[in-house]
């Protein structure tokens, strides 16, 4: 008979396990590597269990929220290096990445563990060098204080979330979800912006005389979408070209536009990257 700690490991391994993908890989992976700089926050259209719940739960389609911490050289105090190296044997040029998991809390990753999926950059707009190393150190400072496993947060992941109207999906779940669940979806990263008073949403009222003021909210909890709406944060994708012979299921019709601007071979073209401010998440 499973102990409760091995059972509690089992749950968090069912619903972390990655299921095979169905889909066409959306980003070149290449690119974007090349393209990040330390504090890019990422978001990750992840395909397990638990991925699918908190996607039902915060109606986006993205569900886990890294910060992209750089290379061991990006980091500049000798103290923090040490505790990166500690947690996560690298090299010094290995690209990292702080994650949350259900069962271990806030890790330390490389950023090959997201080389198949679907991933997107949002950058923090008008950060300083020294913005960046302070939020980058308060990240770091969070690793040995990683939120208890919770039987209770487990509960509330596997309840029917799906019968609830979706506006109301957010509200009672913001107000039920422990710290580890507050971790797992996204709160970890926004506290470090937080840390030095950067906005990821800010609420907007309008006074008696018709103008308009922006205030700074602390939310109980951060979700994927609220970067990707953040007007503080600019959106950089890196689609991929898909040269895959297999296109069962699919209704093909002939490409009418520019086929230069989407081809890879064309070496004088520099690389294809969209930079918008999307209105909702796509």
């Amino acid at each position: 008979m499973l102990t409760g700690n091995r059972f509690y490991q089992w749950c968090s391994d069912w619903l972390q396990s990655e299921r095979p993908s169905r889909r066409v890989q959306l980003s070149d992976f290449d690119q974007l590597r090349q393209e990040l700089r330390p504090c890019d926050v990422l978001l990750v259209d992840g395909e397990s269990r638990l991925d699918e719940r908190i996607k039902t739960l915060s109606t986006s389609r993205w569900s886990r929220v890294l910060l992209y911490l750089g290379r061991l050289h990006d980091i500049n105090d000798p103290a923090l290096r040490a505790i990166v190296t500690e947690y996560q044997p690298c090299e010094s040029d290995t690209q990292l990445v702080l994650e949350a998991r259900l069962d271990r809390g806030l890790i330390l990753q490389p950023l090959t563990s997201l080389e198949l999926g679907h991933v997107r950059i949002c950058r923090p707009r008008g950060l300083s060098h020294h913005d960046r190393q302070e939020v980058i150190r308060y990240a770091i400072s969070r690793l040995g204080l990683s939120p208890a496993p919770s039987w209770l947060d487990i509960l509330r992941l596997l309840a029917p979330w799906g019968w609830l109207p979706r506006r109301w999906r957010l509200a009672v779940f913001s107000r039920l979800a422990g710290q580890l669940l507050r971790t797992l979806s996204g709160s970890a990263v926004g506290s470090a912006f937080a840390f030095i008073q950067y906005p990821i949403l800010p609420l907007v009222k309008r006074t008696e005389d018709g103008a308009t003021r922006l205030y700074r909210r602390h939310p109980r909890i951060f979700f994927a979408a609220d970067f990707d709406h953040s007007p503080y944060f600019d959106i950089i994708k890196y689609p991929f070209v898909d040269h895959n012979d297999d296109h069962r299921g699919m209704r093909l019709l002939p490409w009418k536009g520019n086929h230069g601007a989407l081809s890879s071979e064309d070496e004088d073209r520099p690389p294809l990257r969209v930079v918008d401010h999307p209105t909702g998440s796509d």
